[in-house]
């Protein structure tokens, strides 16, 4: 695009009429992700509450929009890792606050790792890693269950629940997981009846309630709650996938009871792809 091309078209942004303007940017958000920076020199032709940076900065969100709904499909459609899993995370975020970077977040759980593996004696048993676990990311950094918003759909996101260290016991424990994986600790999730475990080893512990452990007797309960035929189905450990399906069906049930409909369909949108 030449200099008196660029003048021409932000002229028409800032002067057209709406039917005109909606076209043209159409026009130009069908340009994808190879345009934005030619989008973004546009921004240096008009003030910054000029019509014309408007409609240019939401041509440019909406090709974002678009690329990172491709990254979240193609990343859902291939998910098999926790380290793919982590990514879409950050990925989803960004779909509601579109300049969200995961970078900082994912070096915040490296550190934690980190320090979490400070805590850990050579040879000492799994009680013992487990209670390092727990000690450090619920009483340290306070990581806890969200008692009294429950329904929020930030408790749905990994970065948010890193942010404000409350969310749902399925947030929770992953990072666990993914805490506990990176410090060497094969950290896993199990679904139970109407609540979301974690598990090292043979001990079961309950990050939503600060890492409590769950005892023998306990177990028991819970496993009277499911069918005997489905019994064998606690004791194994969930797969991202299966981990992802429930994260994104919570985050679902978060915006149908906040008549989110715009989000619940984007939402829908993700679990088609997942289910496909």
């Amino acid at each position: 695009m030449t200099p008196s091309q660029q003048r021409a078209l932000v002229a028409l942004l800032r002067e057209g009429d709406a039917a005109t303007v909606n076209m043209v940017k159409a026009e130009l958000v069908q340009g994808g992700p190879e345009r934005i920076e030619e989008y973004q020199n546009l921004l240096a032709q008009s003030p910054d509450d000029d019509k014309a940076s408007a409609h240019i900065r939401e041509v440019i969100g909406r090709i974002e929009q678009a690329l990172n709904l491709g990254n979240i499909s193609r990343g859902l459609a291939k998910l098999k890792t926790f380290a793919q899993l982590e990514e879409l995370n950050w990925d989803i975020a960004r779909a509601e606050q579109p300049d969200f970077n995961g970078g900082p977040y994912a070096r915040q759980l490296d550190s934690w790792a980190e320090g979490l593996k400070a805590s850990l004696s050579p040879g000492c048993t799994i009680q013992e890693q487990v209670r390092a676990l727990t000690r450090y990311l619920a009483f340290e950094q306070k990581l806890t269950g969200n008692h009294h918003d429950y329904y929020h759909p930030r408790n749905c996101h990994l970065p948010w629940v890193m942010e404000f260290r409350q969310g749902l016991p399925l947030t929770l424990t992953l990072i666990y997981i993914l805490v506990g994986r990176r410090a060497g600790l094969e950290v896993e999730g199990i679904s139970a009846p109407g609540h979301f475990l974690a598990r090292l080893g043979p001990v079961c512990f309950d990050p939503y309630y600060d890492g409590r452990i769950i005892t023998a007797e306990e177990w028991e309960r819970i496993t009277a709650e499911v069918a005997i035929e489905h019994r064998p189905l606690l004791n194994k450990a969930c797969t991202p996938i299966q981990m992802m399906h429930r994260l994104l069906i919570n985050l679902r049930n978060a915006y149908i009871k906040r008549d989110d409909t715009i989000q619940q369909k984007r939402i829908d949108h993700y679990l088609a792809v997942l289910q496909h």
